[in-house]
């Protein structure tokens, strides 16, 4: 969920979360300005999505909305650039020594927290102590686990000490949960309800439920600003975001259902992108049928993921495992069933002693995933052919994060934030003091001890061997049931220039963009 993150609504945290932090690449500080922009009658540049802003603070945060619109007011050391590379933010430049267990980061100099008080060492330090702190609560504090100390070197340099090598550690420093914070403003406890962050905007207003405002900031280190305020206006359809995109009241519909961003007039451009996240339906493996492992091969082997990604998406997207993307992808995408296989879930039944089948409840929020209840129903139909029998219980988006948050469901279709290192994707949810061990259901030492090894592997190959083990290791338990990886779109409103969607979801590029 959210950036690297969580479900859509909820995380990683991706989640994602990445899902998902300020992740697109620099700006070129010089741009000059177009001679003619104009804006939203309101004088408000508004960006639409079905979701609302849930939290403020930014290391809480889980909703994949709320890492998109902080992304606007808060900066990380580092962040992902368009090819999933990491690349500089608030630092500059980083060194690796003692074995590769000493990071130090050289620090981006002259800049300014809303709040007026410079960026230094001082607030690193005091940002991932606050992450670290376990009454914090973020959910991305294990991307911190290997850091036992946080060292000052001078107003310009921090240096982490690590209790051994990690190679995962510069992917998890993007994560908008690991956002860099004033020492005042932490000390004033006000990040609940006022952000102070140092990027291209700054907080302007709240209306949970509602809208959420943001201005241009007129210190920001990356050069000037385009827009001069911008809102996130919450609209409960996406085919009322459309609408709203025609009759010129939003000027940034950001979808997720291909069947309203395809069907726009030809006039609207319609960016879109394979958005770094995977849907999968989450099982609570602590009690009732589902503790039985058999009962849950019997799901993974029933369910056609690729008629899933029809019904869900109309096919736009990709069947997918546990690792959606990048070097590390799983191949194939699943060790037991990578296609559905109704033999081998009638005899995992027998092998479980429910040879009849079994019940039980899935979650779905389409307040936070429009396209979840089409997955569900696929399912459903799906399991009954084995007799399996799913009913369907959909929430409103604050009480479908609450439960997942609290682990209160035998299984939620989720849309979780993905990463390109699995360590950082998986960790939080399956290892040792896992954050999100709660939601994740699922405890294995043999996970545990997979997570570590492809983490400390000093070379690509043997990483690629551990978390190959790990993607088996997941997929044969079947842990979890992963699904599809879709198109995320950003339907642009006439006239609107130089924004550019990213697999991170950022929205960074709004601080070049123009309405003409």
């Amino acid at each position: 969920m959210g950036q690297k993150n969580l479900v859509r609504g909820v995380t990683a945290i991706v989640a994602i979360g990445g899902l998902a932090g300020a992740l697109s690449a620099l700006p070129a500080s010089g741009a000059a300005r177009p001679a003619t922009v104009r804006h939203a009658k309101s004088g408000n540049f508004v960006v639409a999505n079905t979701s609302s802003v849930q939290k403020l603070d930014p290391d809480v945060i889980t909703n994949f909305l709320d890492f998109q619109a902080l992304g606007l007011i808060y900066d990380q050391l580092v962040q992902f650039n368009q090819k999933l590379q990491v690349v500089p933010d608030l630092a500059t430049s980083w060194t690796f020594s003692n074995g590769g267990k000493v990071l130090t980061f050289q620090l981006r100099k002259g800049v300014k927290f809303d709040d007026g008080t410079t960026f230094n060492s001082a607030d690193v330090v005091a940002s991932l102590k606050r992450v670290q702190a376990p009454k914090t609560g973020d959910a991305s504090a294990s991307f911190l686990s290997t850091v036992t100390a946080v060292v000052p070197e001078g107003p310009n340099a921090v240096k982490l000490v690590l209790s051994r090598p990690d190679s995962s550690i510069l992917s998890g420093l993007t994560s908008q949960n690991l956002s860099m914070l004033s020492t005042k403003a932490i000390a004033a406890g006000t990040l609940a309800k006022k952000p102070d962050g140092t990027g291209p905007f700054a907080f302007s207003s709240w209306s949970p439920g509602n809208s959420f405002v943001v201005k241009a900031n007129g210190s920001y280190w990356g050069g000037k600003v385009t827009l001069p305020t911008v809102k996130f206006e919450t609209i409960p359809s996406e085919q009322s975001i459309a609408s709203a995109l025609e009759a010129n009241s939003v000027q940034l519909g950001l979808l997720t259902q291909p069947q309203v961003a395809n069907h726009l007039p030809s006039s609207f451009k319609v960016d879109k992108v394979l958005d770094l996240s995977y849907r999968a339906l989450m099982l609570q493996d602590k009690t009732g049928p589902l503790a039985n492992v058999n009962n849950r091969r019997a799901i993974a082997c029933a369910v056609n993921r690729k008629q899933v990604l029809g019904d869900a998406v109309f096919g736009q997207g990709q069947v997918v495992g546990p690792v959606p993307v990048g070097q590390f992808a799983t191949k194939p995408v699943s060790a037991l069933c990578p296609t559905p296989d109704l033999t081998k879930a009638k005899a995992a039944l027998q092998a479980a002693g429910d040879p009849s089948g079994f019940s039980f409840t899935a979650i779905t929020s389409t307040d936070l995933d429009p396209t979840s209840a089409a997955q569900a129903i696929a399912v459903q139909s799906q399991l009954a052919q084995v007799g399996i029998k799913m009913s369907i219980q959909n929430l409103a988006g604050d009480a479908y994060i609450q439960d997942w948050l609290k682990g209160n469901f035998q299984a939620a279709f989720a849309e979780n934030g993905a990463d390109p290192n699995p360590y950082t994707m998986y960790f939080r949810y399956f290892g040792t003091g896992a954050n999100l061990g709660v939601p994740a259901g699922y405890s294995s030492s043999a996970l545990q001890k997979l997570l570590v090894q492809g983490d400390a592997a000093t070379s690509t190959a043997s990483q690629q061997r551990v978390f190959n083990s790990l993607s088996s290791n997941l997929t044969s338990n079947a842990v979890w049931i992963w699904l599809f990886d879709s198109f995320d779109y950003a339907a642009l409103g006439k006239g609107v220039q130089g924004f550019t969607i990213t697999p991170t979801r950022s929205l960074q590029s709004l601080r070049s963009t123009t309405v003409s």
